[in-house]
C-alpha cells in the first residue's frame, strides 16, 4: 500500500479526534446499516454481527489504545487501523465483548493495514453478541468517516431541532389561543398525520380526530396526561399498527404537556369560581339581610334565574363504617357535582359542602320526585355507601331560602336519628317534627326536660336505657311482646322496666294528656338531638 493510505492511527486521532453530542433522543442518530450508505463507507461491509446493523451511532470516535473502551458512553461507532492490537492476537476477542457490554454501536476495522481479517472466532463472538464488525479498505480515510458520519448525525440533529421548535411553537399556539382539546387534537393529527384521541381521567372522549378507529383494542400509543401528581387523562394516538417516528413521540409529548397546562388553568379558574359560588350561595341561604340590587348582578353574571321557587336540598355521604365522606376540594367532587347536576331537571343549582352537597332545586315534577332522583343518581357514583337526602320547604321567593335551608339541616339531622346512614326525607314528611321544629330549641329542651327528665337522668347515672326501651314500647303499639322481642330482653325484664317509666313519669298508666306529653317529649329530644349534631 502507499504512504498515502497508510495513516498512523496517533496523528489521526490529534489531527481530526472528533465526537458528536449525545442527543436526547434517538431521532438524530443513524443506524450501522444507514452509515454503510454513505460515500465516505463505499466498500466497507459487515464481516460480522449483522443483526446489529440496526444499532444507532450517535458519536464516533477513533480508538488509540484498548484502553479507550472505559471512557465510552454508549452509541459510538469506534473506528481502528488494528495498530494498538497489531503484536497481541486475541486482543480483538477481548475487546469485542467489552464494546458491546459499553453499548457501543459498532466497530469500524481498517483491514489490510495491521489487520489481515477478523479471526473466526471473534467473527462468532460478534455474531453471538449481534455486535456489528465493519471491515473497511484500508485506502479509506477515517477523516472522511469522522466528518460524513458526525456530519450527517449535526444535520439530523439540527432537523429534529427545526421541528421540535415548529411542533412546540405549533402545540404552544393552540394553548395561547385558549384553543378546546379538540383544537389540540387536530393539530397534533395535522403535524403527525394519524389519527388522535384525548380522554379523561375515567376514559371518557374529550376530543378525537377524524378516522378514529371503532375498536378501541386497535394498534394505539398513549402518553398521560399529568398536572403535579395527578393523572388527568391521556392522549392517544392511533398508529395503524405501524411505529411511531421519534418527532411522532415528541408531538405527543408536546401535546400532553400543554394539554396538562390547560388542565390545570381550568382547574384553578373553576376553584376560585367555586369558592366565590359557595360564599354567594351561603349567604343567600343564611338569612342575612340582601340587597337586591347587589343578588340581581350575582344572579346575572351566574345565570341564576332566582325569580322561581326554589328548595333547598342538603346532601351528606358516608362510607362503610358509618364515617362521613369529604367531597369539598376531594378527588370526588366533580363527580358528585355532575352527577347531581345531572340527575335533576331543571339542572339545580349546586354547590359543594364539607361531606356533601348542598343545592337549590325546583320542585318539579314534585319535590319528592327530585330528591328521590338524586339519591339514586348519587349512589350509582359508587362514592358512598349512603347516602341522605334532606330537602327543606318550598321557598316561594330568595326571602325564604333560609328557611328552606334550616329546615333541610334539622331534617338531615333528624334524618340520621331516625333513618341511620341512607335515607331521602322531606320537612314535610316530618309530621308533628315539623311542628315542633318551629319550635325555638330552648323550649324543646324545657318541654323534654319537664315530660322525660327523669328518665335521661337514670340512663345518666345508671347507665341505663329507659328512654330507648319507651321508645321501642311506643313504636310496637304497646304491644308488650313485640316490645321485649325487638329488645332482645325477657319479658318480665320488660314490664320491670315499664314500671319504672311509669313511676318516674306517670306517661304510660296516667290520662291521655299526660300520654301525650310523653310521646312529644320522645319526638322532642331526637329534633333536639338532631339540632345539636348539625
Amino acid at each position: 500500500m502507499g504512504s498515502s493510505c497508510q495513516e498512523d492511527e496517533r496523528s489521526i486521532v490529534r489531527r481530526c479526534y472528533a465526537r458528536a453530542a449525545m442527543p436526547h433522543d434517538v431521532g438524530s442518530a443513524i443506524t450501522v446499516r444507514e452509515a454503510l450508505a454513505l460515500d465516505c463507507m463505499r466498500g466497507a461491509t459487515i464481516v460480522a454481527g449483522a443483526d446489529g446493523a440496526e444499532r444507532r451511532i450517535r458519536g464516533v470516535n477513533v480508538m488509540e489504545d484498548a484502553d479507550i473502551v472505559r471512557c465510552m458512553r454508549g452509541g459510538e461507532l469506534l473506528l481502528t487501523t488494528g495498530y494498538t492490537i497489531r503484536d497481541d492476537p486475541s486482543a480483538l476477542g477481548r475487546l469485542v465483548p467489552a464494546l458491546a457490554e459499553r453499548a457501543l454501536a459498532g466497530l469500524v476495522v481498517k483491514l489490510g493495514l495491521y489487520v489481515d481479517a477478523v479471526p473466526d472466532d471473534v467473527v462468532a463472538v460478534a455474531n453471538r453478541l449481534g455486535f456489528p464488525i465493519v471491515g473497511l479498505p484500508a485506502e479509506t480515510m477515517f477523516d472522511d468517516v469522522l466528518s460524513e458520519v458526525l456530519g450527517t448525525i449535526l444535520n439530523r440533529q439540527a432537523v429534529e431541532l427545526e421541528r421540535s421548535t415548529a411542533i412546540h411553537a405549533r402545540l404552544t399556539q393552540v394553548a395561547v389561543d385558549g384553543g378546546s382539546f379538540s383544537e389540540l387534537a387536530e393539530a397534533v393529527s395535522e403535524l403527525v398525520q394519524r389519527p388522535v384521541t384525548i380522554r379523561d381521567a375515567q376514559g371518557g372522549v374529550l376530543a378525537a380526530t377524524a378516522q378514529v378507529p371503532d375498536d378501541p383494542d386497535a394498534p394505539h400509543v398513549v402518553r398521560p396526561i399529568r398536572a403535579g401528581d395527578a393523572t388527568h387523562g391521556d392522549v392517544v394516538m392511533w398508529t395503524g399498527g405501524v411505529d411511531l417516528l421519534p418527532h411522532e413521540l415528541m408531538t405527543m409529548e408536546h401535546a400532553a404537556t400543554v394539554a396538562a397546562m390547560a388542565i390545570a388553568q381550568e382547574r384553578s379558574v373553576l376553584s376560585s369560581e367555586q369558592r366565590h359560588r359557595t360564599l354567594l350561595l351561603m349567604q343567600l341561604v343564611s338569612r342575612r339581610p340582601i340587597d337586591r340590587a347587589e343578588l340581581a348582578r350575582w344572579a346575572t353574571a351566574m345565570g341564576w334565574d332566582m325569580d322561581r321557587a326554589r328548595a333547598v336540598v342538603l346532601v351528606e355521604l358516608c362510607d362503610g363504617a358509618g364515617e362521613r365522606v369529604r367531597v369539598a376540594g376531594q378527588g370526588v367532587e366533580d363527580r358528585v357535582v355532575r352527577a347531581a347536576q345531572d340527575a335533576v331537571r331543571p339542572r339545580p343549582i349546586v354547590w359543594a359542602l364539607r361531606s356533601g352537597l348542598a343545592m337549590l332545586v325546583e320542585p318539579r315534577p314534585s319535590l319528592g320526585r327530585v330528591a328521590r332522583d338524586l339519591h339514586d343518581a348519587l349512589g350509582r357514583t359508587g362514592a358512598a355507601e349512603g347516602v341522605m337526602v334532606a330537602a327543606g320547604g318550598v321557598a316561594a321567593d330568595v326571602d325564604e331560602l333560609g328557611r328552606s335551608y334550616e329546615e333541610a339541616g334539622s331534617t338531615l339531622a333528624l334524618g340520621r336519628e331516625l333513618s341511620g346512614r341512607d335515607f331521602v326525607l322531606q320537612h314535610e314528611e316530618l309530621g308533628v317534627y315539623r311542628l315542633l321544629s318551629r319550635l325555638p330549641l330552648d323550649e324543646l329542651r324545657r318541654h323534654r326536660a319537664e315530660a322525660i327528665g327523669p328518665l335521661l337522668q337514670y340512663d345518666r347515672d345508671h347507665n341505663g336505657a329507659l328512654v330507648h326501651t319507651l321508645e321501642v314500647f311506643l313504636r310496637c303499639e304497646r304491644n308488650r311482646v313485640r316490645a321485649a322481642e325487638e329488645l332482645f330482653v325477657h319479658y318480665n325484664t320488660l314490664r320491670y322496666r315499664l314500671a319504672q317509666i311509669d313511676e318516674l313519669t306517670g306517661g304510660l298508666s296516667g290520662d291521655s294528656t299526660a300520654r301525650l306529653n310523653v310521646e312529644l317529649a320522645l319526638c322532642a329530644h331526637r329534633l333536639v338531638l338532631g339540632r345539636e349534631e348539625a
